[in-house]
């Protein structure tokens, strides 16, 4: 769904690949490209970028169809404490509370 929504968003916004590049601060679009191939996924750190330039929620871009006509949900706790930790967590703690976050909502769905 990440890589459908990527290319939705950046189309959305009227965004070439390399507009988006440089934003996340690469100096080529080819990362963008493999993301919306579906061939990576980049890592937790820019998938918060993401969904900041988009003005997304990252639960919605990474599992919610958003060329779909909802309104889009308010941003998420998870994304405020993103914002101020940002840079200070390694990828593995990252990793950590999204294990965790998933937890929390597989305990809640039931």
């Amino acid at each position: 769904m990440f890589s459908q929504n990527l290319k939705y968003l950046r189309n959305k916004h009227n965004m070439e690949q390399i507009d988006l590049a440089h934003k996340l601060g690469r100096k080529s679009a080819s990362s963008i490209s493999e993301w919306e191939k579906g061939k990576y996924t980049p890592k937790m750190q820019t998938l918060v970028e993401i969904a900041s330039i988009f003005n997304v929620n990252i639960d919605d871009l990474m599992g919610e169809d958003l060329s779909s006509d909802k309104e889009s949900k308010p941003k998420n706790s998870f994304e405020t404490i993103a914002a101020h930790l940002d840079g200070d967590l390694t990828e593995e703690e990252w990793q950590e509370i999204l294990d965790y976050a998933e937890y929390v909502k597989s305990k809640r769905n039931k």
